[in-house]
């Protein structure tokens, strides 16, 4: 071993080194002292407390790092029971990771459960900024019919006399209109003599699909909503396109 004054080498068994100096004490085991390590284990008691905060503060959905929660959880598990004398905390994990998966399970099911419901709220959020364009263009119809006494007969005539385009609807296609007073003025005494009320104008929006005449058609005439099954089963003299 080595004399901790001068450095030089001496035996175990000799009681003091040539430099003089002695031993007051037996000399320290060499055999390197283990200290459990705690830090896997307390890193996913972090993650998960830190996690829970974040969702009830900020937002729900960041519940998703869960899984972050989980797998490092589950590495303090591996490591504390492989090697139990250089990583401690195998009950703490293994609680960890057992709060983490059953919180994880549940709200994946309440997730699954409100799909529908959330399906239905983006649709319907689909269909109000496309009929709030349409409330758009009917009150400035309105407005225009007012001090002129008719309706723009196009689009191209609309765009003209009224100063601006058509807006497009949630989907980025342009909103359709139609006036109905050139067809109505052709016809007129034929639908008079039946005694039928008429439409005016006719805003439309082919839906998420796209198409034209298909069910999830958004329809305004004269300011009011219908659903293209709706206008289907209106009088002949109210479909007048």
């Amino acid at each position: 071993m080595l004399c901790p004054c001068c450095g030089g080498t001496i035996l175990r068994v000799a009681s003091q080194c040539e430099c003089g100096a002695r031993f007051v004490g037996e000399p320290l085991d060499e055999t390197p002292i283990q200290v459990q390590r705690l830090g896997p284990a307390m890193t996913a008691v972090a993650l998960l407390m830190l996690v829970a905060a974040a969702s009830a503060i900020a937002t729900k959905w960041l519940a998703f790092a869960a899984a972050l929660v989980i797998w490092a959880a589950w590495r303090a598990v591996r490591l504390a029971k492989r090697n139990p004398d250089w990583y401690g905390g195998y009950k703490t994990a293994v609680t960890t990771l057992a709060i983490t998966t059953a919180a994880a399970a549940s709200l994946a099911a309440y997730g699954i459960a409100r799909i529908p419901q959330a399906w239905d709220n983006y649709l319907l959020r689909q269909k109000a900024a496309t009929q709030s364009g349409m409330l758009h263009v009917a009150n400035l119809l309105e407005e225009y019919k007012l001090a002129n006494g008719f309706y723009p007969k196009d689009a191209q005539e609309y765009k003209k006399l009224i100063g601006e385009s058509l807006p497009t609807d949630y989907w980025d296609r342009t909103i359709k209109y139609q006036s109905k007073t050139g067809a109505i003025a052709e016809r007129r005494e034929s639908i008079e003599s039946i005694g039928l009320p008429l439409n005016n104008f006719e805003l439309r929006s082919a839906g998420p699909d796209g198409i034209d005449g298909t069910d999830d058609d958004i329809v305004m005439r004269d300011g009011i909503f219908f659903t293209n099954s709706e206008i289907k089963k209106q009088p002949v003299a109210q479909q007048l396109r």
